[in-house]
């Protein structure tokens, strides 16, 4: 099998979360939504990210890509060569400067991150493939940040949680190519 690309896992994951329903089921029955945004981003500077997206009073999801490890294994003249991928989720409730405490327990107006962070992992894990061949998404670590403005005095920033995912990006068999020139001996 090939390797997954990881545009098409990111993607996969961005449509999955944009998806996740509200967790209190009249908001729900109406159509929200547990994320009002959710979008790639290409760095870990989690703080640029938010400003960039100009998303600090939304409940946002970003989702950040990591890196590929591989493993190979030689099989005769062959190698079998496996990736693995990993990302990360970023969640946060909506913004800390008005929603306190509730941003991150939750409260009446608030799902909070601590929540939010259940709710997606328990859908992962249940929905763990995507849609995709080989794809087994699995959470490996996660963390509460502050992300702080600096620009804006008197505020504590914005609680989120940060999650590692990992999964199984598909394996490709290599070859030694047939006419590749004989090394001459020293």
């Amino acid at each position: 099998m090939a390797f997954v690309p990881t545009l098409s896992i990111l993607n996969a994951l961005k449509t999955f979360l944009a998806a996740l329903p509200h967790p209190d089921e009249a908001k729900a029955a109406a159509g929200e939504k547990l994320f009002e945004r959710v979008e790639l981003h290409e760095n870990r500077k989690l703080k640029e990210a938010l400003k960039d997206l100009t998303i600090i009073k939304q409940r946002v999801a970003l989702i950040v890509p990591g890196g590929d490890s591989y493993q190979s294994v030689r099989e005769g003249r062959a190698t079998r060569c496996s990736r693995t991928t990993s990302l990360d989720i970023l969640a946060a409730d909506r913004a800390w400067t008005k929603g306190g405490h509730e941003a991150v327990m939750g409260g009446e107006n608030n799902v909070g991150v601590i929540r939010m962070k259940d709710l997606v992992t328990a859908a992962l894990v249940a929905e763990c493939q995507l849609g995709l061949p080989y794809v087994v998404l699995t959470p490996t670590e996660g963390q509460m940040i502050t992300v702080a403005d600096e620009d804006v005095k008197d505020t504590p920033g914005r609680e989120c949680w940060v999650a590692a995912f990992e999964t199984p990006a598909g394996e490709e068999t290599l070859y030694p190519l047939a006419t590749w020139p004989a090394v001459p001996a020293p």
